[in-house]
Order: C-alpha cells, then structure tokens, then sequence
C-alpha cells in the first residue's frame, strides 16, 4: 500500500518532467539549444516509479533519453536547464549537453549517448558496492534497442554469475529510432533475462505497477542478488527532436497512454485528492520550470579559457 505522500510525489516528480520537457519544446525552435534532446513526454511513469526507491548514494547509469532518469532521481531542474543551454551553471558546466549529465551527489556519475553505454557501468558500480561492503545498490537503465547489444548480455550474465546488487531497468517504447523491437530483437527480454535473474514486467505507463514491481525487484537487489524490469511504455515524440512521432504504427492514445492522467484518475477516484490540490501541483512545477529557465538564461556562457580546462 503507497501512502498519500508517496503518491502526491509520484504525480509531482511526473509533473515536473512533463513541464520540463514541454518547456524545451517550445524552446528550441529559438536555437537558444544547440544539443540534440531526447524527450521523456509520455514515458514519465517509469523513471519517476522506480527512482521512488532510490536512495541518494544508490548509482544510476542512464543514457541519450536523460532527463526523465535525471529529475527523477534528484538532479536540479535549474542545473539541467543550464546544461541544455551550455551555460556554465550547468551540471556539467556546459561541456556534456542534453546526452551527458553527471550528479554525483545524487549518484549520478554521467549518462552516456552510445546505445548501452551505461549498462556495463552500472554493473561495475555494484561490483565496487559489494567489494568494499558499500550499503547501496546500482541501476542499469536503458532502451529496448540496448538489449540486442552485446554488451546487455555480458552484462546480466556477470552480475548473475558475480552476484552483484545490480537493477536492470528496461524501458521498452518498443522503437530503436523508427525500427520496432520485433524486427531487431528475437527473444522475449523479460523471459530471456529470466534465464539469469529475477526478471518483472510493468505497465510503463502505469506508475503505481511500476512502483510495486520495481520495488519487488530492488528488495531482492538489496538482498545481493541482480534483477531485472521491462517497463513497456509508449514513445509520444520522435526518437530525436521536439516532434509528435508521426510512425503510422506508434499512434498514442493518451487517454490510455497518459501516465499523468491515469494517477491524477486513480487519486481522484479514490477522494486522495481534489481537482484543486492538483491544480496547485501544476502550478508550482510551472514556477520552478519558469524558475529554471530564467536561471539558465542568466547564467554565463563559457570563455575561451574554458575550452581547455577540464579536458
């Protein structure tokens, strides 16, 4: 059973994500961004579910499609605004851009733009954890298209065999780019990773099964044990960019689709909360999205002695 907090801050960190990418949106046909975005609209339930666990210290591994990951687990709107603007109040002083955000202190240590590229880091991360007898678990987080690299698979057949506190978080949208699974990838990926693990399947676009089912799966990682999540969501924009996908088979329904709308359903249903409450959630992100613009765009550029420091 989640309590009421818990839930008010599942729709709130849901929100915010949304707002933040609806921001960018409406941004970057400014060229005030030079980055590429992969936006996060319509797959906000997964991040936020199985962030909701994590503790700060516990690592988390992402890749292109990294601001979901990112404000889920902690990182300041204001700090990833300034990123994407390459202003040097960004979290990685302008050098990373949209692919490349680094939060140590909320256990991100960077994102990576190579497909898969953070699998194995991931797993390395909770090798160290469990060396050196560190209370803290690390996750892999990753797109479908990740799974048929082979990297996934030397991956999950070393945290099994090594028995590392490692999550494996699959967030399916069923796209590699504009490519559906079926036509790169052969094997079911919760069966398949089942032959190695605890391996769960959620509604990626239902928060409350991804919050129960991540957190089925982090109490066996905190245990010693590897396992994994396949969170089947829906993509709403195109894979890179601030478009609707237009794909004739990935039509988005978001009266089904809608992870915002299904928990604003489910607690207004059960009277956890009025209309009124919610219109105040969503006003307070738009302040602090507001707020993260404003702070971004008056924030300094990097100098041309930047350019070689830190490199």
């Amino acid at each position: 059973m989640i309590d009421e907090q818990r839930l008010l801050w599942l729709l709130t960190r849901m929100r915010l994500i949304r707002r933040f990418e609806e921001a960018i949106v409406a941004i970057y046909p400014t060229d005030a961004m030079v980055t590429p975005v992969h936006l996060h609209i319509g797959q906000e339930a997964v991040p936020v579910g199985v962030c909701a666990h994590l503790r700060p210290a516990d690592t988390l591994f992402f890749g292109h499609r990294s601001h979901g990951p990112a404000l889920a687990k902690g990182l300041d709107p204001k700090k990833l605004m300034a990123e994407l603007h390459g202003r040097t109040t960004g979290c990685a002083r302008g050098y990373g851009g949209s692919m490349h955000l680094v939060d140590p202190p909320n256990g991100m240590l960077g994102s990576s733009a190579i497909v898969g590229g953070g699998i194995a880091l991931g797993v390395g991360s909770a090798l160290a954890a469990k060396l050196s007898g560190e209370d803290r678990v690390s996750v892999s987080y990753f797109g479908d298209a990740a799974t048929n690299s082979g990297v996934f698979w030397e991956s999950v057949n070393f945290a099994a065999l090594r028995a590392v506190p490692v999550l494996f978080v699959c967030e399916n949208n069923d796209l590699s780019n504009t490519m559906r699974q079926r036509e790169h990838m052969f094997a079911d990926i919760t069966r398949a990773a089942s032959l190695f693990m605890l391996a769960l399947s959620a509604n990626g676009t239902d928060v409350l099964d991804v919050h129960e089912k991540a957190g089925q799966a982090l109490e066996h990682v905190r245990s010693g044990r590897p396992a994994l999540i396949e969170c089947k969501t829906r993509r709403w924009m195109k894979h890179q960019g601030v478009e609707r996908d237009d794909l004739p088979f990935n039509v988005v329904d978001e009266a089904r689709d809608c992870p915002i709308r299904r928990l604003e359903s489910h607690l207004l249903e059960r009277a956890l909360v009025t209309r009124g409450e919610i219109d105040e959630i969503t006003e307070r992100v738009r302040q602090q999205v507001d707020e993260a613009i404003a702070f971004a765009m008056a924030s300094p550029f990097p100098t041309e002695g930047d350019l070689i420091r830190e490199v």
